[in-house]
């Protein structure tokens, strides 16, 4: 216990220790319960709900974490578990990361899944309200269902915080209250979860490939992509000019980074429009991404044209040559900062990914200059296209 506690101590910010003293407020007097922590970056929010589940041996309470980010997720549940070594066999099975320990990424489907009954929720601000009413209704409707005493703690930077996130989590609870703030942070309070609270729903957008949705924090909402529309534009009029594997077999797409799933959805349409066999695999690091990508392809989860969505790190799951064309719309910000160097990881990728004889097309912010980092990666690279914002470079033979 003593290691779990030392280590929340070290990782823990300014932001945490707020949000883990409003947390401890809300318990007292409290029977003991599970306990859901959500976007934990520094890993102490998870470590301190360890530590107080340990604690209860009767009832042996769980702690369902819950990240966006795959690398976020997998880094800790290996640290987790590193740190519950010596605990005892069962101590590692009181941890339960979404979407590694579940078959869900959805969290009110997880804690169904796992069937917890949590008595608090703490974790930090998502930066969109559409992320923050997403988890508001799955753990009202969740905790309705399941519990008697139910509250959620989220802490954010004061400045980032607006009254308008009062009104969305009053959607889903009876009270809702900020706490007191500490430097420039204040947590948002929330309890007695109301009883039929709908389920968050998607964003959607009707193009003429079909319906495009979006869940939670994924970018662009259920929008088009400026920069995605541009490449789906480039690829599918490419696709009349690719070559079918030597075996016959379907063109093999990957959608590398694929967000609500956008360019997928207009390349199946436009193969499917062409009587083109493709199998495609849309996977995104980002588990709303994944969700939304999920929605958005279900039309095409069998037949000539099909999709797979994965949630994974730069497509890691996946076999080496295994894709004949790849599509990359990378990002290119951590929060508000910009950030070029994101893309390298997935150019690696690509050239691990790549097919012999297989391309890649990469759309770009035309000021990023990301052309001499595919020179690095490929022998062939060349320019399909340029309008007033982006640009589309095409690669293929990797170095």
């Amino acid at each position: 216990m003593k290691n779990l506690i030392d280590a929340a101590d070290e990782r823990a910010e300014a932001l945490d220790r707020l949000i883990l003293r409003e947390a401890d407020q809300q318990l007292i007097g409290v029977d003991a319960g599970d306990i859901v922590v959500l976007e934990d970056s520094s890993a102490a929010l998870t470590l301190q709900a360890l530590s107080r589940v340990l604690d209860e041996s009767g009832t042996a309470p769980r702690v369902l974490v819950r990240c966006r980010s795959y690398q976020q997720a997998y880094a800790l549940r290996v640290l987790a578990h590193r740190l519950l070594e010596g605990q005892g066999k069962d101590a590692a099975a009181r941890l339960v990361v979404a979407g590694l320990d579940t078959e869900a990424l959805d969290l009110e489907a997880a804690l169904a899944e796992c069937s917890l009954k949590p008595t608090l929720a703490l974790g930090r601000l998502p930066k969109t309200l559409a992320a923050l009413d997403d988890w508001g209704r799955a753990l009202a409707r969740h905790s309705a269902q399941t519990t008697t005493d139910f509250s959620l703690c989220l802490g954010g930077n004061t400045k980032h915080m607006t009254r308008t996130m009062n009104t969305v989590l009053e959607q889903s609870f009876s009270e809702v209250w900020a706490g007191r703030g500490q430097g420039k942070f204040r947590a948002l309070l929330a309890r007695v979860p109301r009883q039929s609270v709908l389920a968050h729903t998607a964003e959607e957008t009707q193009i003429p490939a079909g319906t495009l949705q979006g869940l939670g924090g994924v970018f662009s909402g259920g929008r088009e992509d400026r920069g995605g529309s541009y490449l789906a534009d480039i690829a599918c009029d490419l696709l009349s000019t690719l070559d079918r594997p030597a075996d016959g077999a379907a063109l093999r797409v990957l959608d590398l980074g694929c967000g609500n799933g956008s360019v997928s959805l207009r390349l199946l349409h436009r193969a499917q429009e062409r009587g083109q066999p493709l199998v495609l695999t849309a996977t995104d690091l980002d588990a709303d991404a994944v969700r939304s990508a999920t929605q958005t392809l279900a039309p095409y989860r069998t037949g000539e044209q099909s999709a797979t969505v994965t949630w994974d790190d730069a497509a890691a799951g996946s076999a080496p040559g295994s894709f004949d064309l790849l599509l990359l719309n990378p990002p290119f910000h951590e929060g508000t900062r910009l950030d070029a160097t994101m893309v390298r990881p997935l150019l690696d990728a690509a050239t691990r990914l790549l097919a012999p004889g297989g391309r890649l097309l990469l759309v770009h912010n035309s000021h990023l200059r990301y052309r001499a980092q595919l020179e690095d990666r490929f022998e062939e690279v060349e320019q399909l296209g340029r309008n007033g914002t982006f640009t589309v470079l095409s690669a293929c033979n990797p170095l």
